[in-house]
């Protein structure tokens, strides 16, 4: 049939139609594409049941119009339907095709191929075991199946509803029997420490889970090993993580605190069994007097010099006694000084007064050690300041040792002049019994000496006199070194005048030398020879003399 022929039919078929010759059910049954399925067959031929004429766009309203619940869940997302990839863009009709025939299935639901994830309850465990007809009663739509554990397994509930209605809180869908972690903080009872691995009949005895007591004492009051001496506050000290584990807050909870030693120590050593002693000494001496060494010779007071953390370790500040330990004193044991009771026996605070002994001065320079002596050690790092005493080290007498001086060990009485240490092997007491050193000598250097003649004696060394020696006039000892300041003094056995022109030998000779002698210009200022006109002049003794003579005879006013 051409689609012309069609046409035609179809208008013949309308104006029959509008002129009354033929009703609806008629037409309808002319146009009908064939017969309902049996779900829809009590619609009849009633077409506008399920279409609107001309508007085949509205075709899936009609259809959740009347599948009311599969609308809301492509409207919601939810169910099967809502779960379909672009079902709002679908038409029902793709996936169910009507007018096949009474017998036609027009849902095309496999069940060994049907996804159940595609609907409100995904199968697992043992629900993938069950057969559909087991949760799907036949004559039902498939979505008025249960979907709560309770829905199906009410008769099952071996709780009786004690429990509510909430099976997945404590049941998987594995198995009825094997029971997941109930979270039983919901209940205000949290499970924790040995709590966690405890059945819960142990507990729940009889499935009572109601008025469970919540306290420790009403369950573990057989396993009380204090048998109620400690009340009934048991976690004060113990924890679910064990009985044995005891958290006793003794630093919070005390007058005591537990430090060092005593931390580790059982509650029973200072409480007894059953706690008999519940307020045992606070003192050391309370619980330790048996173990003092020391027989009460020093007192109660243990912590002035013991510690918590071990009796052997001592602890005291000596330095808040009149005598803070500095030195060797630092490793000296305690008995040694404290040689009697601690309380009674007061060791004294003087060098002395210990090391009186070991005083090798045989207390000869006194009993203030510290002057020279340090608590380091006796032997080493002497200190003195000798300036305090009337002999100042100055120079080489800053480096010398002690015993360099003090070889007898003796520091008093000695001399402070340097002939008292140092013999004159020099001068050998040319420059008097007890010369004054330092006039030349410095205490830096013997060798490295200043005498100013001139400024120290008024006998100024000049000419030849500048190069001699010193013992070349002072040539003997004596009581004392002062020598004639005169020429002659030195000079008497050098006169070949054999003094006859006195003893101012400078008139006519020098310091520079003896020779050549310098006669004076006036006969006045020499010296007259006594017999000067009776004596004869010989020429070879007396040359410088004639000539003084021969200007004498000539010269008036001269006696005969």
């Amino acid at each position: 049939m051409t689609r012309r022929t069609i046409l035609l039919v179809l208008v013949a078929v309308i104006i029959f139609w509008a002129a009354g010759l033929i009703t609806r059910s008629v037409l309808e049954q002319a146009v009908s594409p064939g017969p309902l399925s049996a779900a829809h067959a009590k619609l009849g031929a009633d077409c506008l049941a399920c279409h609107v004429p001309f508007a085949h766009s509205l075709q899936n309203k009609t259809c959740t119009s009347c599948h009311k619940q599969v609308g809301r869940d492509i409207r919601n997302g939810t169910g099967h339907h809502g779960r379909i990839p672009d079902i709002k863009n679908r038409t029902c009709a793709s996936c169910h095709d009507e007018h096949k025939g009474r017998k036609a299935d027009i849902l095309g639901l496999s069940p060994q191929s049907f996804d159940h994830s595609m609907t409100d309850f995904a199968l697992h465990g043992a629900h993938r075991r069950v057969k559909c007809s087991a949760c799907h009663k036949q004559g039902e739509h498939f979505f008025a199946a249960p979907n709560t554990c309770i829905g199906c397994h009410k008769k099952d509930d071996v709780h009786k509803g004690k429990f509510g209605t909430k099976c997945a809180a404590c049941h998987t869908a594995t198995d009825w029997k094997l029971v997941h972690d109930f979270d039983h903080s919901v209940t205000g009872y949290p499970l924790v420490g040995k709590h966690k691995a405890v059945p819960c009949a142990s507990c729940h005895v009889g499935n009572r889970f109601a008025g469970t007591p919540r306290d420790c004492v009403s369950c573990h009051r057989k396993d009380d090993v204090h048998n109620g001496a400690r009340g009934t506050q048991c976690q004060t000290c113990h924890s679910p993580a064990g009985w044995k584990l005891a958290t006793f807050d003794h630093d919070r909870d005390t007058r005591f605190a537990l430090t060092g030693a005593h931390a580790a120590v059982g509650c029973t050593q200072c409480h007894g069994q059953a706690m008999s002693r519940p307020k045992p000494p606070m003192t050391c001496i309370g619980c330790h007097r048996s173990d003092d060494v020391h027989r009460g010779r020093n007192g109660t007071d243990c912590a002035g010099c013991h510690v918590t953390r071990s009796w052997k370790v001592i602890h005291f500040d000596h330095s808040k006694t009149r005598f803070p330990l500095r030195g060797a004193h630092r490793k000296v044991r305690c008995q040694a000084c404290h040689v009697g009771p601690l309380h009674k026996f007061k060791p004294p605070l003087t060098c002395v007064g210990c090391h009186g002994g070991d005083d090798p001065h045989g207390g000869k320079l006194g009993r203030d050690c510290a002057t020279c002596h340090t608590a380091a050690s006796w032997k080493k790092g002497l200190r003195f300041d000798h300036s305090l005493t009337r002999f100042p080290l100055l120079g080489a007498h800053a480096r010398l040792q002690c015993s360099s001086c003090h070889v007898d060990q003796r520091f008093t009485a000695k001399g402070i002049t340097c002939a008292s240490c140092h013999e004159d092997t020099f001068h050998r007491g040319r420059l008097g019994k007890s010369p004054d050193c330092a006039t030349c000598h410095n205490s830096e250097n013997w060798k490295d000496w200043h005498f100013d003649h001139g400024a120290q004696t008024g006998f100024v060394l000049d000419g030849s006199h500048k190069n001699l020696e010193c013992h070349a006039c002072h040539t003997k000892p004596a009581a004392t070194a002062q020598l004639g300041s005169t020429c002659y003094s030195c000079h008497r056995a050098d006169d070949v005048h054999h003094g006859e022109f006195g003893q101012r030998c400078g008139d006519c000779h020098t310091t520079r030398a003896f020779k050549p002698a310098h006669l004076p210009d006036r006969v006045g200022a020499a010296p007259r020879p006594r017999n000067l006109l009776a004596t004869a002049c010989p020429a070879d003794r007396f040359h410088a003399a004639l000539a003084i003579c021969g200007r004498a005879r000539t010269s008036k006013g001269v006696t005969q």
